[in-house]
């Protein structure tokens, strides 16, 4: 196990820095981008480095974002933090995942689908239950001495005083004032978005998650993925909501169950809406209705614009004007948005998250949309539209070959003139001036964090 010193260095900063941060955005009250911070900061690198370890670094009151998600329901309050900020937290990211590696959660959602569904083929022959919750402003509700004396049974106290720190910032809006004394946070909480947020939970939801895996019941299926619980048994009682809450009071979460979203079914008897997926019976996996939905607009929005970009050249994104570019920028585009993408051996996109449906039908009904309705049109050449993949060719790959046939690997870009002829097909730079090596990387590496994010939105955030 690596040590304190270790991870609170100069040069693990400076690697974490490079990796990670040096090709994004900014976004924090400071306003830097982190070329520019580290341009004016890097060479304080070992005074707070060193502050760290010492327990008295002090962080920058973080900047609120909300997002919006959905109508009649109140924004999730994200806390962006500055550039240094956003350095200490991830390196402190790094050290409390190898204090506490069994906190780290290594399953993407749709293997939690997966092993449901594997759990439900196995035990149809009789009658299975599903008691499905979630945790009410689990965050936001999440009672920091207790959290505290978890971490502290592991970590020293300057370290112990590093995290405290990060969760008791306080978060403000944009163009609020910072009042000279700043209020105390309270005892509950741990702010949204930072690089610390998951691993802070997992551990705080450590010993409850491994009663209800391991020890609760030979038979019982958990998963918790954040906020949202899933449990499957084929021996439920009708009571098991007080026996749950029982076993949180035991465990001391402090916690509370969202009423209007707990609820307990005979799996066939209703559908089971959880995390984007609906279990319709122990054979049949399919997709919430909201998230097909936003994926169809998607791409209705993408032939749309690609119709009048092609008639009209005004339309058309930056540096791209040839009818021939214009052509291939919306091909790949589309294809993208139908197949999803590959990135730091992590696949983005609608088809990637939802692969583990088992509703076969589906994906013939979506194939269906797309090709005969949006794309059945005289201003689309015949040629464009063979060129346009199919969803469930792109789901069997998916299943069987981990995509490989039709996702974008970006792991295998990593010189300069692959990153710089993206840029020029993507519409990025003019393909007629010269870019510095650092520029084009920079630029590269920030529209695929872009990218990333639209495909993050294309699934729809459920949790």
């Amino acid at each position: 196990m690596r040590t304190v010193d270790e991870f609170f260095s100069p040069s693990y900063f400076t690697t974490y820095f490079n990796k990670h941060l040096k090709g994004k955005k900014g976004g924090g009250r400071d306003g830097l981008s982190p070329i520019a911070f580290w341009s004016k900061y890097g060479d304080e690198l070992p005074i707070f480095v060193q502050r760290c370890k010492e327990g008295t670094y002090r962080f920058s009151p973080y900047k609120e974002k909300l997002v919006l998600k959905g109508r009649g329901k109140p924004p999730r309050v994200l806390s962006v933090p500055s550039i240094r900020d956003r350095l200490v937290l991830g390196v402190l990211n790094d050290y409390l995942q190898e204090m506490f590696p069994e906190a780290v959660n290594h399953q993407v959602p749709n293997s939690y689908i997966s092993d449901a569904s594997s759990f439900l083929v196995e035990h149809f022959y009789k009658p299975v239950y599903c008691f499905k919750t979630d945790f009410q402003h689990f965050y936001d509700e999440i009672n920091r001495k207790r959290l505290m004396s978890i971490l502290e049974k592991r970590l020293d106290k300057n370290m112990l005083l590093l995290v405290e720190q990060a969760i008791a910032t306080p978060t403000v809006a944009c163009k609020e004032q910072i009042p000279t004394q700043l209020k105390e946070t309270g005892n509950k909480g741990v702010p949204q978005g930072l690089a610390i947020s998951n691993i802070l939970a997992g551990i705080y939801m450590l010993d409850f998650d491994e009663y209800f895996s391991s020890d609760y019941s030979p038979v019982l299926f958990y998963r918790r993925y954040v906020d949202d619980i899933l449990i499957l048994d084929p021996y439920l009682s009708p009571l098991f909501k007080d026996e749950f809450e029982s076993e949180m009071d035991k465990f001391q979460l402090d916690l509370r169950l969202s009423s209007n979203k707990t609820s307990l079914v005979e799996v066939g008897k209703s559908d089971i809406d959880y995390i984007g997926y609906l279990i319709r019976d122990y054979h049949k996996i399919s997709v919430r209705q909201k998230n097909m939905q936003s994926y169809l607009n998607r791409i209705a929005r993408l032939v749309t614009l690609y119709k009048a970009q092609k008639e009209n050249r005004s339309l058309r994104p930056p540096f791209i004007s040839e009818n021939d570019k214009i052509e291939t920028y919306y091909k790949d585009s589309i294809n993208e948005l139908i197949a999803g993408f590959k990135s730091n051996n992590h696949l983005y996109g609608w088809l990637p998250y939802f692969q583990s449906l088992t509703d076969i039908a589906l994906l013939y009904t979506l194939d269906s949309v797309i090709h005969r309705k949006f794309l059945n049109d005289d201003r689309i050449s015949d040629e464009f539209r063979k060129e346009i993949f199919h969803v469930p060719d792109v789901y069997w790959d998916l299943k069987h070959h981990s995509g490989s046939s039709y996702l974008e690997d970006y792991d295998n870009i990593t010189s300069v003139d692959s990153m710089r002829r993206l840029l020029i097909k993507w519409g990025r730079i003019n393909e007629n001036l010269h870019y510095q090596d650092d520029d084009i990387r920079t630029m590269y590496y920030i529209y695929l964090e872009t990218k990333k994010k639209f495909a993050q939105r294309t699934v729809g955030q459920t949790y």
